[in-house]
């Protein structure tokens, strides 16, 4: 596929969409994967309709309670989510916001989606009620571009510290794939030793 391609001119998304997100997976360090299957999260599903209503279809197909209405009306407007009462990551492939990209661009922005999720799911599975108590300074200690994106998506503070995770897990797997390995400056030292801790980060 030329690369400045529109995906709204392709028949090809779905199958796109998962080659990146396959290329996500065996990016990951096999440590990482390791650490996922462990807590239920390796399993992924690439689909092109909002998630709000197949998570609410595929968690009373498999007996369990749906999700609420406000949070399938948020699961609607998402990219991506980890469904721990499935143990399964979905990602909207056909999401509004992606369908004006090139496919190079919208490769990249599949993998950064399945790299957050993985991170959210190790974060909710992994971190402490301590962890999760110091959101609000963690928060403060973000990179601008983290900050942002967290008050800008209206989260509570229960939820700082699994989306830091989960933001700061996506772009650290981002540099990975380029060839960096170590800690960058932008990324302060107790969300790195935090990061480390619950992601196996530098293990």
């Amino acid at each position: 596929m030329d690369g400045s391609e529109s995906l709204t001119e392709s028949t090809g998304t779905l199958a796109l969409a998962n080659r990146s997100v396959e290329f996500a997976w065996l990016s990951l360090p096999p440590d990482h994967r390791g650490l996922l299957e462990e807590v239920g999260a390796a399993r992924r599903q690439v689909v092109a309709e909002p998630l709000g209503l197949l998570a609410d279809r595929m968690l009373r197909s498999a007996g369990k309670q749906g999700p609420t209405p406000s949070k399938q009306a948020s699961l609607d407007r998402a990219l991506g989510a980890w469904i721990p009462e499935l143990g399964t990551v979905l990602i909207h492939a056909a999401h509004p916001t992606l369908t004006a990209l090139d496919s190079v661009t919208y490769e990249a922005f599949i993998a950064r989606i399945a790299w957050h999720e993985w991170g959210h799911a190790l974060s909710l599975a992994r971190c402490s009620r301590e962890d999760i108590a110091a959101g609000g300074r963690l928060l403060e200690q973000a990179p601008e571009g983290i900050r942002k994106i967290i008050r800008d998506a209206g989260y509570g503070s229960k939820d700082y510290t699994h989306e830091i995770i989960a933001e700061a897990y996506a772009l650290m797997m981002a540099r990975l794939v380029q060839g960096h390995k170590d800690k960058p400056i932008w990324l302060h030292n107790e969300i790195y030793n935090l990061l480390t801790r619950v992601t196996g980060w530098g293990n």
